[in-house]
This record gives C-alpha cells, structure tokens and sequence, in this order.
C-alpha cells in the first residue's frame, strides 16, 4: 500500500497519463506496488496478470476503485507459453496500445544442491528466465510497431553475490534475467524500447514471509518494504529514464554496492 504521502497531487501525478501496462506477478507484493505507483500517477489501464487469478481479480479491483486506473485482473502461468500467449492477445482486446511490461512473476525455491533435482531446475528456470523472456516476446510484438516500450524486469540480489539461503537454481535464473536484460536492450533500443532491471535485497514480502531474514548486515539498517522497489521500477517505466536501458538497479540497503 502506498504511504500516505503519495497522493495524486504529488507533483509527480500524471507521469503515466494515457498508458498501459501489464505486470505480472501483480497479485502482490513488489509487482502490485509498482502497479499502484503507476496509477498514483495516472496509468490509464494496467492488467495485473498472476497465477492467483482470484487475488489478481481483488487487486485489480482495489486499483480501479481507489484510482480511477482501468484495472483487470488475469489468471496466467508464465511457465506456459499458451497462457503468456492467451494474456497479451486479451491484453490487445482491452487496451488500444502497450506501453509498459514489468516482470515480476516469480518463484522463490530454498532447495538443497543435493535435492535439486532436473525437474525442480527446470520449474524455476522456466517460471523466472523462460516465463519473464515468453512475456518480452508477445509485448514487443506491440511496442516494435509503436517504436516505444518500456520493459522492467524484477531479477534479484540474488543475480550478484548468489543468493542468501535461495536456491542455486533461483540465483541462477536471476543472474540469467539480468543479462538478458542487457541482450533485450542491445536488440530493441532500435525500435525505441527500452529494457532494465531491478536488483532487490530482502523486501517484506510473503515470499520472505517466515524466512527469518533480519536486518543485521545492511548498511541502512532494515528490511526493505515493496514501496521502496516501486518507486525504481516506476522510475525504469517513465519517460524520466528515456535514456536509460540495460541496466540492473540495486536496491538492497547497501548490502551489495557496485
């Protein structure tokens, strides 16, 4: 939930003015802040796509309500291609263009090296590299003709020191977004789409929920909460960035500096 000094007379109100997003994962958690964020400051239509397709219905409701943003809300998979496939051809049903994509969808596994079995790799490789990549896929077959686009990718702590007690396939998959990112930007700079990440640290979340995770060690001494991630990737997503791409934003307290 946003604080309650970010109200739509903020000054920075109406940044999104006249766009649409789609963010995935955006159920909640970092995905649902940053879509609220986004229609703080104007977002004219955001579907918030999740494999909770009930949750994704509530928060969508919750947006539209509380801000006059055009929210749906979608049950998707990203780890199979029809439904990343069946979510932006409803996606260019509802809304007239595309301007925004955040992958957030995700999945956070704790297993051992010595029970990582092939299927368990796959699972995560294929909800947070392959299902982030399947999304980058369908949403520039839309933004290649406008010749604008911006794309955010949620990657992770994890993608630069190798995680804290994730797994190797979650570091794995996370250090694989982040250098894709980079290939994405390379490629679709051209077309005016522009592609970055954030590298978040340990956010309050229900992820992180129970995890015993604790400030000690970071710098500015606390937890990050998802506004803190929200406020970056609105950033990455405005036109205030038009002239960055390829980059991996950390925000993690100062744990990891680069």
């Amino acid at each position: 939930m946003m604080n309650d000094a970010m109200t739509n007379d903020s000054g920075i109100a109406g940044r999104f003015a006249g766009k649409y997003a789609v963010v995935t994962g955006g159920a909640r958690g970092i995905s649902y802040a940053s879509a609220e964020r986004m229609a703080v400051e104007g977002l004219a239509g955001v579907i918030l796509a999740d494999l909770n397709g009930e949750q994704a219905e509530q928060s969508a409701s919750a947006l539209d309500e509380r801000y006059g943003c055009k929210a749906y809300g979608i049950k998707v998979d990203v780890a199979k291609p029809h439904s990343v496939e069946a979510l932006f051809a409803r996606t260019g049903e509802l809304f007239p263009r595309l301007d925004i994509l955040v992958n957030g969808a995700g999945a956070c596994p704790t297993t051992p090296i010595e029970d990582l079995d092939a299927d368990q790799w796959d699972w995560c490789m294929n909800i947070n590299l392959r299902g982030a990549h399947l999304c980058v896929r369908e949403a520039i077959t839309t933004m290649k003709p406008q010749r604008s686009g911006a794309i955010v990718n949620i990657a992770s702590l994890a993608a630069r020191i190798g995680g804290i007690a994730s797994s190797v396939s979650y570091a794995a998959s996370k250090g694989g977004l982040l250098t894709a990112t980079r290939s994405y930007a390379k490629l679709l700079g051209q077309y005016g789409i522009r592609v970055n990440a954030v590298c978040p640290g340990v956010i309050n979340t229900a992820m992180t929920a129970g995890t015993g995770y604790t400030a000690a060690g970071i710098p500015l001494g606390r937890l990050g909460e998802t506004d803190d991630v929200a406020g970056v990737i609105a950033f990455l997503a405005s036109d205030d960035a038009c002239y960055i791409t390829g980059q991996g934003i950390d925000v993690n307290g100062g744990v990891y500096m680069n």
